[in-house]
């Protein structure tokens, strides 16, 4: 025998369609827009990971005064156990504006680069900026630069991949990618720059790839104690983990999930617990039906999941929508809010079942949860107390005796306490309303700086 209360369902559906129309909107676009981010931010995580290897990002580096002899390198090599570079450069201050331009001749061997539009360099007279850069500064492929009296053209924009955060100084606070940019050019255009703007900067990648953190830091400390014993003439020495250029923007990709997760499941409390006063508002509403099929016989169990099975498939349609939407539409919306703040390469979508988990699992999960305690509270009234409309599980055995205070004292503190449940509902409406506020207004100074 077919359950009657199936029947129900479009008719409870189409009486509140504007209530769980606007849920189900909203459920999409925050599952859509956090689906989205998870993914974004696992794909460009997998490719700023996967780009140490790819582009032989450097495990280090140190600055000398003047460009150093191949005995004095081959020394540092041999008793350190490392490979070193040169990884040169050369700053114009007030390049572009007031923007400081750090320029890099061609990388064959260390920190290569990634082209994200046009092409590298390849005769003198041309140069290809950082992709964010040229962006803030709003350039693009085609226009010009000029540097020392000479006019370049800019035939890309490029990623270095021991820059995806542009921090001019390892001991700045924060990056600027506006006021400064690095570029590349051919070595022979390099050659031509004014030469008392040059920096000696080598780059040293280590033979062992298994040394932890500690190790590396010691690493560079005996590199440091080895080059002064030398008389080297160092100025900077820092080594990849403590490189902010390098590391600063994974560092800020793995702190941002955590803070995306813990919106996304307070929406899902208060969407849920929307749907719990709803619910709670229709049993109040259809007591005497509610008592009438008790009396004849269906269980707590079958009103239960009946009560429960408009918000959890409106919930799961929703997820389902959303992951959809964040797979196609928003994936490329936080992607581009990483790339206009880091210099990132380019990156493929990977499927991410971890973000799948959390933005359709979860929510179903918090949404059958706290409505079915919400649903057995009420239903555990008798079948007589339904048909008299007798909802009230907090009846007071007898008064509670109120302190010797003025009457309209006495009377305020009778009626908080007669509707204690409703101002709790109240409570707690402000309490998340007051958590998604602030959310909103840490947004914008979060992102500014």
């Amino acid at each position: 025998m077919k359950n009657p209360l199936r029947k129900r369902f479009l008719r409870e559906l189409k009486q509140d369609f504007g209530k769980y129309a606007v849920i189900f909107l909203f459920i999409t676009l925050t599952i859509g827009f956090i689906s989205g981010f998870l993914v974004a931010d696992n794909s460009m995580t997998h490719a700023y990971d996967e780009s140490f290897e790819k582009y032989n990002i450097e495990d280090g580096n140190f600055e000398l005064e003047q460009k150093a002899d191949a005995v004095l390198l081959k020394k540092v090599e041999s008793e350190n156990d490392v490979v070193l570079y040169e990884n040169f450069y050369k700053e114009v201050p007030k390049a572009i504006s007031n923007a400081t331009l750090r320029i890099f001749g061609e990388r064959n061997d260390i920190n290569l680069v990634c082209v994200m539009e046009g092409r590298a360099p390849q005769k003198d007279g041309e140069i290809a900026l950082d992709r964010l850069f040229a962006e803030n500064r709003e350039l693009k492929i085609g226009d010009s630069v000029v540097l020392g009296g000479e006019k370049l053209e800019i035939v890309g924009t490029v990623a270095l991949s021991d820059y995806s955060a542009q921090f001019q100084n390892n001991s700045d606070m924060m990056f600027d990618a506006t006021n400064f940019g690095v570029a590349i050019v051919t070595k022979g255009q390099y050659d031509k720059l004014d030469a008392g703007t040059e920096h000696f900067i080598y780059s040293w990648k280590n033979n062992k790839t298994d040394l932890t953190d500690s190790q590396q830091r010691d690493l560079s400390d005996d590199i440091l104690k080895q080059l002064v014993s030398l008389r080297a003439g160092i100025t900077n020495i820092t080594p990849a983990v403590e490189n902010q250029a390098i590391h600063f923007t994974g560092d800020d990709m793995g702190s941002d999930k955590s803070m995306i997760q813990v919106l996304l499941y307070v929406i899902m409390v208060i969407l849920a617990f929307i749907f719990s006063v709803t619910i709670a508002s229709i049993i109040e509403k259809e007591a005497s039906e509610i008592g009438t099929m008790r009396a004849l016989g269906f269980t707590r169990g079958e009103l239960l999941r009946h009560y429960i099975t408009l918000p959890v498939t409106v919930t799961l349609i929703s997820c389902v929508l959303g992951n959809i939407l964040g797979y196609t539409v928003f994936k490329d919306v936080m992607a581009g809010m990483y790339y206009h703040s880091y210099s990132l390469p380019t990156y493929i979508t990977l499927w991410n079942p971890y973000a799948f988990v959390i933005t359709t699992v979860v929510p179903c999960m918090i949404m059958i949860v706290e409505n079915t305690i919400v649903l057995y509270t009420k239903l555990k009234l008798s079948p007589l107390k339904f048909l008299r409309h007798d909802l009230n599980h907090w009846r007071e055995k007898k008064a509670v005796r109120l302190p010797k205070v003025s009457f309209m004292a006495r009377f305020r503190m009778r009626i908080l306490i007669q509707n204690k449940v409703n101002y709790l509902v109240m409570f707690l409406g402000v309490t998340f309303a007051s958590l998604l506020i602030f959310f909103g207004l840490l947004m914008t100074p979060l992102l500014n700086h």
